[in-house]
């Protein structure tokens, strides 16, 4: 058999048809046989198709012998065309599919990195609105503990997207910026997560990378941090046990001051369980003692503005116990007005929620939480989105009281993503996304909400507030190049009249152009450089 190529295995799929007379098409089956040739009745003219299954010596016999009939004549068909397309695909497939999975995996691989942090950050946002209270863990144990699988779930996603961005191999300013950045978020995770070790490991990853910098230099704070406080809390445990050997006011008074301290160094840790466990220890073992009210206080707070537990086995019960139990003392005052304060900010975020619950769409709710695109349209109903809008407002003006900026910019990103027909609104809750992360000291993500509050909404009468308040993120991370280009930017933008911030941009620009005497703004080069040999706080000699 004579050896098919894939052209010759692509002509014999066509399905080629002859139209032959009538005459030799008898001889045609005398030579080939009926059984391996369709024929069709056609008038005079017979239509002879050659099956798949014939070998190419066959079909090349019959082809030579039908050409040589004058009246023959050979032409494809749609039904040809079908089978060879069939085969073509499957051959192609064969060979294709690697081809597509190496341009795939380019394709992933091409991805910015700004995209893949930003991607990696959203799982961090979405991680930290999983917030699981002590009434939902009695109440409920096996809900509790899916939205923990969930949280962790989250974390773990986020940690690989950051993972991706470390592994970068160009060495660019640009790239190893964005290295630092992932290796810092990653160290904060593990940091929330109580995995210390790993943690150290990543901050250091930051320190090598640029020892200098801003997150370099709170990086190796952290390291120091985490290895001070560790220690402390050794220290200060072995204090608090050894005071049964000599029962005396002394070792009574040190065993407080000891518990106390191990409260606190675990919250210098992030651990505020543990923090709260060693506080309610000392409040339980030391009813009378002066730190009991104090530490019950912080109990409140660490439930309230970092576990945004509000429940009465959490926050709210901790906050009604120093009113009751410590009357006249500073911490039961302050707990009492924060608490008539959180209830009335707490109703009002409640009564919100149940607003815009009544006007949403719960098929197409459930739809968007399925995967499925659903617009604000169909996710509220149509003539309450205004309603809506105000509601979501409400909401996040409640929760920045509270101090919970998870929720807060949660309530911000309905309005940015899903009721884009307010495009005030929208703004607003671009801007107001990027100012929630400068309020909570993270600065880069400030600086990037606010870019997209550029992208988003260019027009926004939030403009120049946002171009301000990016140059003041810009200088807080140490950048002060991008700083100075940014509060020059600002001044440039209107009438100094308008302009709120114009005379702190100004003197700002005034400073870096000027500062440490004769060297002007190569000081902050310098320093942002890391290879100043002067302190940035120093005031220059006369």
């Amino acid at each position: 058999m004579v050896k098919q190529s894939l052209g010759d295995r692509i002509l014999l799929g066509l399905g080629l048809q002859f139209h032959v007379p009538a005459t030799e098409m008898s001889q045609l089956n005398e030579t080939g046989g009926v059984s391996l040739i369709l024929v069709v009745l056609q008038g005079r003219k017979r239509r002879a198709i050659f099956p798949l299954s014939l070998s190419y010596k066959k079909i090349t016999y019959y082809q030579r012998f039908l050409t040589q009939k004058r009246r023959c004549s050979l032409f494809p068909t749609l039904e040809g065309w079908g089978l060879a397309a069939k085969i073509l695909m499957k051959k192609l497939m064969v060979w294709l599919f690697p081809i597509l999975l190496i341009v795939m995996t380019s394709l992933i691989g091409c991805v910015p990195l700004s995209v893949k942090i930003s991607n990696a950050d959203r799982k961090v946002e979405l991680a930290e609105l999983i917030q699981i209270n002590k009434d939902l863990i009695a109440s409920d144990k096996k809900r509790a503990d899916e939205l923990k699988d969930r949280k962790n779930k989250l974390y773990d996603e986020a940690v690989g997207g950051y993972l991706e961005v470390t592994q970068a191999t160009k060495a660019s300013k640009a790239v190893m910026n964005y290295k630092q950045r992932a290796h810092y978020e990653i160290a904060e995770i593990h940091k929330n997560r109580k995995k210390l070790d790993d943690a150290i490991i990543h901050y250091q990853s930051v320190v090598d990378i640029a020892p200098t910098g801003y997150l370099g230099s709170q990086a190796a704070g952290n390291i120091s941090s985490i290895r001070r406080n560790r220690q402390e809390v050794q220290e200060q445990l072995r204090i608090y046990r050894n005071r049964s050997l000599v029962e005396t006011p002394e070792s009574q008074e040190a065993a407080v001051q000891a518990l106390y301290k191990v409260a606190e160094a675990y919250v210098g840790l992030g651990d505020f369980e543990e923090a709260i466990a060693n506080y309610e220890k000392l409040v339980d073992e030391f009813p009378e003692h002066d730190l009991a009210p104090r530490s019950l206080f912080k109990v409140g707070n660490l439930y309230f503005y970092q576990l945004y537990d509000y429940t009465n086995a959490g926050g709210w019960g901790a906050f009604v116990k120093v009113a009751e139990d410590y009357d006249g003392t500073y911490e039961s005052g302050e707990a009492e007005t924060l608490l008539k304060r959180s209830r009335q900010t707490l109703t009002m975020i409640q009564q919100d929620q149940d607003d815009v619950s009544k006007y949403t769409n719960s098929k197409a709710m459930a739809m968007r939480k399925a995967g499925r695109l659903v617009t604000s349209a169909d996710l509220y109903q149509m003539g309450q989105r205004d309603r809506v809008v105000q509601d979501y407002q409400n909401i996040a003006a409640g929760w920045i009281k509270m101090r919970n900026y998870p929720n807060a910019t949660f309530a911000y990103r309905e309005l940015s993503e899903n009721l884009t027909g307010n495009k005030f609104a929208q703004a607003d809750a671009l801007y107001q996304i990027g100012r929630l992360h400068q309020l909570d000291g993270e600065y880069t993500k400030a600086i990037e909400g606010y870019d997209n509050l550029f992208k988003e909404a260019p027009q926004s009468t939030w403009r120049n507030e946002a171009v301000y308040q990016q140059a003041v993120c810009y200088r807080s991370i140490r950048e002060f190049g991008k700083a100075r280009e940014m509060f020059k930017a600002y001044m440039s933008l209107d009438n100094p009249d308008d302009l709120k911030y114009y005379r702190e941009a100004q003197q700002l620009v005034r400073q870096f152009d000027l500062d440490q005497d004769e060297d002007g703004f190569m000081f902050y080069q310098e320093q942002e450089a890391g290879t100043s040999d002067q302190d940035s706080n120093s005031k220059p000699e006369k």
